[in-house]
């Protein structure tokens, strides 16, 4: 029995989305530090009915310039449990079902839309961002690529009034909105270049989405702005860990995680949409691609966010030369092996993307230890004190311990990142307990956190002068007190 193009498309979802949860609960804890930053805002949206704009927490207490729309949708889900494992696993799976109807517009094709649905289920950096996490990407991106679509049929009523509404949504998700906007002028420029017409219609539309997305992000960073002006676009990193947020490209890397099949086959259809048809739907996706290139080569964009978007641009676009290999044959004597064709396309799919995904997914932290460490310090510790942690487990402390950190990874209006950097460092590295004391007292630091994760990444066997009983008490074997 055939099975319906619609039948093969849910089975890739549920392959995806069964994928996803396996990993999920797998563990107890989310795989990212970042997801515990979601995690706190959504539970003070459930709590308060209110977005959260002032942490009380993080650094000692901060504001934030964060969007909350994605916070306020989860929060809807509350009632059902484990909605913040499962809603966030369905919502990356709904990638699939987008990049079918994308490639659809512009191949016609249910055969090529399918593989390159399946080739979107398993992208390995995708995998990286989403896998147990409750990530704003896994909700933008899905949100973005709708956009696009949108565009591409942007005469037809329905798709002009949905465009018009993710217009407006996009920026009170996330800055990625501004990635889209600007690849709307690339297009433009391309456009010219190749002389493809643009309808008046849907250049004025393209302006307007410009301007209003621009404008409600400017409203919602205005303070954020007046205070860094264009240094805002490097979020207050501290100097010190700039290289690694936005370090350079490994090719070996990048092209294991990005995948080999969406590299060689979106560079076909590029190369195939963009000078032999100049298709428009290519053209537009060429842009998104050249833009995502130019953020990253001016490190606005970081490495991981960029080889995101960039991936799953290429895999849409390999939908145009998967499209082209079965017109090909269809001119040839070898149309019989059509179903080879196929068989053997999913059988690379396997191997060059799932398997990689598999082993990336198996891969992801386990926050377990620290999870449990940090309720045993909610549970036996005061309140209001200030803990140290490294900064890259900073959002699990607050969210689960809900106490006071040193710093995490929100720089944006944080204060004295870079000299709070240093101190953390200072603290966990140095031989002398007086420099130490002199660093803890200035965040008025009450309890330290050393365990197997710090120890690995900090290149110690432990802190050199916590053996002194008159200053420390450990009141855990990961956890240690100071009393002087």
């Amino acid at each position: 029995m055939k099975l319906k193009p619609s039948t093969i498309l849910v089975i890739i979802c549920l392959l995806t989305l069964a994928f996803r949860l396996y990993f999920a609960f797998s563990v107890q804890s989310f795989s990212s530090d970042e997801s515990y930053f979601h995690f706190r805002l959504i539970n003070y949206i459930i709590e308060h009915k209110l977005p959260m704009f002032h942490d009380n927490l993080s650094y000692g207490g901060s504001n934030i310039y964060y969007p909350q729309l994605f916070h306020i949708l989860l929060a809807l889900f509350s009632f059902i449990p484990y909605f913040l494992k499962i809603f966030p696993a369905i919502i990356a799976s709904s990638l699939v079902i987008v990049v079918y109807l994308i490639a659809k517009k512009i191949t016609n094709d249910d055969v090529s839309s399918l593989l390159t649905a399946f080739l979107a289920a398993f992208i390995p950096i995708e995998i990286r961002n989403s896998v147990n996490q409750i990530s704003i990407y896994s909700f933008i991106v899905p949100l973005i690529l709708i956009s696009y679509l949108c565009l591409i049929s942007i005469e037809q009523k329905k798709y002009f009034n949905l465009f018009l509404v993710l217009s407006f949504l996009l920026p009170l998700i996330h800055t990625s909105s501004l990635l889209f906007i600007f690849s709307l002028l690339f297009y433009f420029i391309l456009s010219n270049t190749e002389s493809l017409f643009i309808s008046r219609y849907k250049k004025e539309v393209m302006m307007f989405s410009f301007f209003l997305i621009l404008l409600i992000n400017f409203l919602i960073y205005k303070g954020v702005f007046l205070q860094y002006g264009i240094n805002v676009i490097w979020q207050n990193i501290p100097s010190s860990l700039f290289s690694e947020y936005f370090k350079n490209l490994n090719v070996l890397e990048a092209i294991y995680l990005t995948g080999v099949l969406p590299i060689i086959f979106g560079s076909f259809g590029i190369f195939l949409g963009l000078f032999k048809e100049k298709n428009d739907s290519i053209i537009l996706l060429t842009a998104a691609i050249l833009t995502t290139l130019f953020l990253l080569s001016i490190k606005i964009l970081n490495l991981q966010t960029g080889l995101l978007f960039l991936t799953v641009f290429l895999v849409i676009v390999s939908s145009l030369t998967i499209s082209k290999i079965y017109s090909y044959l269809s001119l040839t004597k070898f149309s019989k092996f059509k179903k080879y064709v196929s068989l053997i396309i999913v059988l690379l799919i396997v191997g060059l993307s799932f398997i990689p995904s598999y082993f990336v997914a198996k891969s992801l932290p386990n926050y377990d230890p620290q999870v449990k460490s940090f309720q045993w310090i909610n549970e036996n510790t005061e309140k209001n004190s200030t803990n140290l942690v490294p900064f890259e487990i900073g959002n699990i402390l607050t969210a689960i311990a809900e106490r006071k950190n040193v710093m995490d990874n929100n720089f944006l209006l944080a204060k004295n990142t870079e000299e709070r950097f240093q101190d953390v460092n200072l603290v966990y590295n140095t031989f002398s307990k007086i420099k130490a004391l002199e660093a803890l007292r200035k965040y008025d630091v009450r309890y330290i956190y050393v365990d197997d994760y710090v120890k690995d990444k900090y290149k110690i066997k432990g802190i050199r002068y916590i053996d002194d009983e008159k200053c420390f008490e450990e009141i855990k074997n990961d956890v240690y007190k100071i009393i002087c």
